[in-house]
């Protein structure tokens, strides 16, 4: 018997997805590329950023409903004598940020609706046990909403507090 409730799940990945699809379809073509959103990054570098960890979180579900769980990437490095580590979330971030510096807007923002596509059809694919299966300190179901729609969240807040201090600058 499993505590994962699936419908509440797929409804808020739904839920905060289009909440971020309207904000961002809100915006001029200027606008998602205009530097400064969050530190230098632009709305554009905020949406390839969110399709990395989407796809990530798609794939990781995939990687442990296989069986593969040991094969999972995580940002957290443990030191071998198991105390402290390195966290490596912001070597990633950089890293992809650089991959996507010479696509268009159009091609990132075409990643970025790919990315959700594939961790909602990844969600609706694993099992409530997979789901609840422990993978380095987290659950499967953990890592995927950290990764989807809590960082979703996370970023809207953020274009949207962005949005609210250009219009006030602008005034």
């Amino acid at each position: 018997m499993t505590d994962v409730d699936r419908a509440a799940i797929e409804t808020r990945l739904e839920e905060e997805w289009r909440s971020l699809e309207a904000l961002v379809d809100s915006l001029s073509a200027e606008e998602l590329q205009q530097p400064d959103v969050v530190e230098h990054w632009s709305v554009k570098d905020l949406l390839g950023h969110m399709a990395f960890w989407a796809n990530k979180a798609a794939g990781d579900l995939a990687l442990a409903q296989s069986g593969r769980a040991d094969e999972i990437e995580v940002p957290f490095i443990p030191n071998a004598e198991g105390s402290g580590g390195q966290n490596v979330t912001d070597d990633w971030n950089a890293r992809e940020s650089t991959a996507r510096k010479g696509k268009s807007l159009e091609e990132v923002k075409h990643e970025w609706e790919g990315s959700f596509q594939a961790a909602q059809a990844s969600l609706k694919e694993t099992p409530p046990e997979v789901l609840e299966q422990e993978v380095q300190g987290w659950s499967m179901l953990v890592r995927f909403r950290e990764d989807t729609y809590n960082h979703f969240k996370e970023h809207a807040e953020q274009i949207r507090e962005w949005k609210r201090n250009l219009e006030t600058t602008e005034a």
